[in-house]
C-alpha cells in the first residue's frame, strides 16, 4: 500500500482538552484511520513547528484525503498529509527517470 507522511499541529482545543481527551481522541484518529482501510505504522510526537509526524499507509489517495478530513474535522488537530515513497523506491525512480532519458529522441 502507499505510505503517507502527516504533519499534524495541535488546535487551541486540542491543548485546552488534552488531560481529559487526549488518549481517546488518538485513540478515534486511529479509529478513522483503519476505517478508511489506512494503518497507522508509527506516530512521533515532536518539539517545533509540529507536534506529531505520523507515518501511514492507505489504499489510495481518496482514503488518505477522507482520513485527513474526518481526524481535522473533530476540531483538535490540523493535517497536512503528503505521499512519500521509500528510499528503494526512490533509487528505482531515479533509474527509470535517467534510464528514458538516454532512449529519448530529440
Amino acid at each position: 500500500m502507499p505510505i503517507y507522511v502527516s504533519l499534524i499541529k495541535f488546535s487551541q482545543q486540542g491543548i485546552a482538552t488534552m488531560k481529559q481527551q487526549g488518549i481517546a481522541r488518538s485513540d478515534a484518529v486511529k479509529r478513522n484511520i483503519e476505517s478508511l482501510g489506512g494503518e497507522l505504522l508509527d506516530a512521533y510526537y515532536c518539539l517545533g513547528e509540529y507536534d506529531v509526524v505520523a507515518i501511514l499507509e492507505f489504499p489510495n489517495n481518496r482514503a488518505a484525503m477522507k482520513a485527513s478530513v474526518l481526524n481535522s474535522a473533530m476540531g483538535h488537530i490540523t493535517i497536512t498529509t503528503m505521499p512519500a515513497v521509500s528510499r528503494s523506491e526512490w533509487k528505482d525512480l531515479l533509474r527509470e527517470v535517467w534510464a528514458g532519458k538516454t532512449k529519448r529522441k530529440k
